[in-house]
């Protein structure tokens, strides 16, 4: 009760220092001036100085005191932070990347690590070069294939876990795993080939890169930085990006000069250079060689938010024994091949998962069914989203927000953190409820939802949202499946709570990620000889025909683009066998009208087809919003002539539809 007391006053006395701090910002001279420009309220100057900028719940605590948008008066011009979902879509979706463009400053130290790789690029040379990688990153059948080198990946991460399992203890900190694993990761994308990062424990690129990144967000927050580096710091910039873009250009020789490698996109990159020559343009255009090595950049850039992806689930995981028990279920059901009562008891027993370091066994099309484990994943990267921010956006003329009308010249930060926990929009916004993002009816077999109305943006959303989320959420569902289907992790004696926050980060609104360690204990799971024996068999039968299905869809991928390129106003979908079953399904105009909205759905019609474009909101590269806009409308010139969409979203579109416009009756 004494603990309860003390509690209680800490709890009044930091609320009495917020009110002060919100009445101080009314009452300050220079603020009333600011919000009668537009501005939003916020703290006094000399108080913003003296905030902890690098603590995320130091923006938490200032939403408490001004609500959903604020003002940091830290120089001549404030800076402005929102979380509200709504505003960032406005930020960050659609049409933004005109309206609220990344300011001149922050594009220009963007390129001065990642040249010309499409997160650098603006304007209809950034739209090619993503609409480009894709092509690639996006189709399914290249996913699945890319479930080969990852498995790969997993088979060296079980042998780490499996020496530290059999230690006393069988201790682990799991971040520095989890890294190895990313750096891998990114090898396998960008190259066809691993590092040996987590074989060996150690990756050159992986360190040029912390040394790059290190000195490149130093300069984001020191505008004068090139007055005031050490020379010896630019050198070392200098030096170690040269070791990372060396890797790269290594890489585009092999492959121009024949080298086998497994499946890649620097040669879908080298490709469609190859593709893009011509009179006017000799050396190859989107990309051209400078930009695929600083896609390459780009994609090792990646890899700090995949490791912390990782490492956060394993962190909650541990912490809850009844969620880890269900994934494990769901693994015995799905990759087990057992029915949901036996699976469940399995998992019960705490048994592992036959054939668990089979690299057969993480084929995608069984990740794929992992449900529930998909939605461990959404509410890991809801509530510890790695990147709590984005790079600020730029206000070019007086732009309403929030209620406000932010002048011109203006930075705007989206705290996709704070969106994630707003109590508004999510329910017990603090507690980790994997189940807010089940979309199934009480008994049914777990169904993650594709879409959170809510706000959910771990990878941004919009132009400039992350190009490589597909093939790093595949990697997470193989890792996390092969982790917990092997080994029990808890948390040992001694063992403390990671703890998540932003302090280690050299910007504001920076990386969450554990500042005390992840900190686990690993028990191999106990296996049923027997089970271990007919999986192998199992895996080794139907492993053959289904590396040629996927093959297959490669090929076909392929084929389909190399003649949608030729059909430059071919319809969505291709062939009528690449349709849904209910394809035509006669849909009066009427009724796709009516859906024009996250809540009744979005329905578009293209070309006198019916699509039904809700599961697409979350991941539309252009953003959600947009397609709300045009929700309820025939947009076939607009798909066709205004935005040219590639032959990639052209086939893909083929998923999302669900009939053909019936003619209206006419009197």
């Amino acid at each position: 009760s004494g603990a309860a007391r003390t509690m209680a006053a800490d709890g009044a006395a930091a609320a009495a220092a917020r009110a002060r701090l919100r009445e101080d910002g009314l009452r300050d001279a220079r603020n009333r001036e600011l919000m009668s420009r537009g501005y939003p309220p916020g703290p006094p100057q000399e108080a913003a100085k003296k905030l902890n900028l690098r603590d995320i719940n130091t923006y938490m605590k200032l939403h408490e005191e001004f609500g959903d948008i604020f003002m940091l008066p830290l120089g001549d011009v404030p800076l402005v932070v929102t979380r509200d979902p709504n505003q960032i879509r406005e930020l960050l979706g659609g049409t933004a990347t005109e309206r609220f463009p990344r300011p001149p400053n922050v594009i220009a130290n963007i390129k001065i690590l990642f040249g010309r790789a499409q997160i650098a690029l603006d304007g209809e040379e950034h739209q090619a070069n993503k609409r480009m990688l894709s092509q690639w990153l996006f189709a399914e059948p290249h996913n699945a294939k890319m479930a080969e080198p990852f498995s790969e990946i997993v088979s060296d991460v079980l042998e780490r876990l499996h020496a530290a399992a059999a230690q006393p203890g069988g201790k682990l900190e799991a971040y520095s795993l989890c890294e190895l694993a990313a750096a891998d990761l990114s090898a396998a994308i960008s190259l066809g080939r691993l590092y040996g990062a987590v074989r060996t424990g150690e990756c050159p690129q992986l360190e040029s890169l912390k040394i790059c990144d290190r000195i490149f967000l130093r300069r984001a927050m020191n505008k004068r930085w090139r007055e005031t580096e050490p020379t010896a710091v630019t050198e070392e910039f200098e030096r170690n990006k040269k070791v990372i873009a060396d890797t790269f250009v290594e890489g585009i020789a092999k492959i121009k000069g024949g080298s086998p490698l497994n499946h890649n996109i620097l040669a879908h990159m080298v490709e469609q250079n190859l593709a893009n020559r011509s009179a006017s343009c000799p050396a190859g255009c989107v990309p051209t060689e400078l930009e695929t090595v600083s896609n390459m950049i780009g994609f090792l850039a990646g890899v700090g938010n995949t490791a912390r992806m990782l490492t956060i689930a394993l962190e909650m995981g541990a912490r809850r024994p009844d969620v880890q028990e269900r994934i494990l279920a769901e693994l015995h059901e799905h990759l087990g091949g057992l029915s949901r009562e036996a699976a469940a008891q399995a998992a019960a027993r705490g048994v592992a998962v036959p054939a668990a370091g089979m690299r057969e066994l993480y084929a995608y099309q069984r990740l794929s069914k992992l449900e529930y484990l998909k939605c461990v994943m959404l509410e890991c990267l809801r509530l510890y989203t790695p990147s709590t921010s984005v790079a600020p956006r730029h206000c070019t003329e007086p732009s309403p927000l929030g209620g406000f009308t932010i002048p011109a010249g203006t930075n705007v930060m989206a705290n996709i953190y704070g969106a994630h926990r707003h109590g508004q929009y999510w329910s017990h916004p603090e507690e980790f409820d994997p189940d807010r993002f089940n979309e199934a009816a009480p008994g049914e077999p777990p169904r993650a939802r594709g879409f959170a109305k809510e706000g959910l943006f771990p990878f941004s959303i919009g132009g400039h949202s992350c190009i490589g989320r597909n093939l790093a959420q595949e990697f997470g569902l193989m890792f996390w499946a092969a982790v917990f289907g092997s080994f029990q992790v808890t948390k040992g004696p001694g063992q403390p709570e990671a703890q998540f926050n932003t302090i280690k980060s050299d910007q504001i609104l920076g990386f969450i990620e554990a500042v005390n360690g992840c900190h686990v204990s690993l028990a191999a799971r106990p296996r049923d000889a027997a089970r271990e024996a007919a999986a192998v068999a199992r895996l080794a039968a139907e492993a053959p025909a289904e590396r040629a299905a996927v093959d297959e869809a490669v090929e076909a991928l392929r084929r389909d683009a190399a003649s949608a390129a030729g059909h430059a106003h071919a319809a969505p979908g291709g062939g009528e066998a690449a349709r849904p079953a209910d394809a035509a399904r006669p849909i009066p105009m009427s009724e796709v009208a009516r859906h024009d909205s996250e809540e009744s759905g979005v329905w578009l019609v293209i070309d006198g087809k019916v699509y039904d474009v809700t599961p697409w909101l979350q991941d539309h590269p252009g953003g959600g919003q947009i397609l709300v806009r045009c929700g309820g409308r025939d947009v076939t010139k607009l798909f066709f002539e205004t935005t040219k969409h590639s032959s990639f979203a052209i086939s893909e579109a083929a998923k999302y539809q669900i009939g053909v416009v019936a003619p209206e009756p006419r009197l």
